[in-house]
């Protein structure tokens, strides 16, 4: 099997891994040191400390995107890359946003909400400066839906949902996409449902697949009729 040696704040190690995903490859990722001085061990076995770096089955190593590129060519991809490449695209507003380090945030522990929840203590309000709807409990933020939106589009990309693990399962994340959903159509948006659970959400209730980008509609209404 490949092994890569990468680190995932790394832009090349991360489009190295979109393409060996696209050719269908499977691989071993392994960390290494932050700072190319401190990787004695990756250039004792590779001869350099760049990265990314990929180890073939044979032994072979390549260091730099440009080198693993090179390599990678001389493969055949699997029936899946030109949708995996589709989705790639598809994701575009995620990369532009920090969708990666908000949910690395949600790594970090965080105070449990003990008490039974109302729904008439909740407030959901657009905050267009984190790119995000919030769920809120008196002054705290319990939960998020968060989106990307390029100034001056009708579009809005919604990336990622997430409650706190102590109030999961009372259906906050349901009632926070609702409120949000509500919003961004009296704002006349086109939905981009990139997060799973929003497009779960929008198939399973179709009174609100009109707010859907073309694209995405057939996408969606495919997920309803399995469901």
């Amino acid at each position: 099997m490949l092994t890569l040696y990468q680190a995932e704040w790394c832009p090349f190690s991360s489009a190295v891994r979109e393409i060996l995903t696209e050719l269908g490859l499977d691989f071993v990722a392994r960390q290494v040191e932050a700072w190319p001085e401190q990787r004695a061990g990756l250039k004792a076995v590779s001869g350099s400390e760049r990265i990314p770096a990929l180890e073939t089955e044979d032994g072979r190593f390549f260091s730099g995107t440009r080198a693993i590129y090179g390599y990678l060519r001389g493969l055949e991809a699997w029936e899946h890359a030109a949708e995996h490449r589709n989705r790639f695209r598809d994701h575009q507003a995620a990369r532009e946003s920090d969708a990666a380090g908000q949910l690395v945030e949600y790594f970090r522990p965080k105070d449990d909400v003990d008490a039974p929840v109302s729904p008439a203590e909740l407030e959901v309000v657009d905050v267009p400066e984190e790119s995000r709807f919030e769920l809120r409990l008196g002054d705290r933020m319990i939960g998020e839906a968060a989106y990307h939106r390029r100034r001056g589009s009708s579009r809005i990309a919604f990336l990622h949902t997430e409650v706190d693990e102590s109030v999961e399962g009372r259906g906050l994340g349901s009632l926070l996409v609702a409120e949000a959903i509500a919003d961004v159509r009296r704002q006349g948006l086109e939905v981009v449902p990139l997060c799973p659970f929003v497009a779960h959400y929008i198939a399973t209730h179709p009174e609100l697949q009109d707010l859907l980008a073309t694209r995405h509609r057939d996408r969606v209404a495919a997920e309803r009729e399995t469901n």
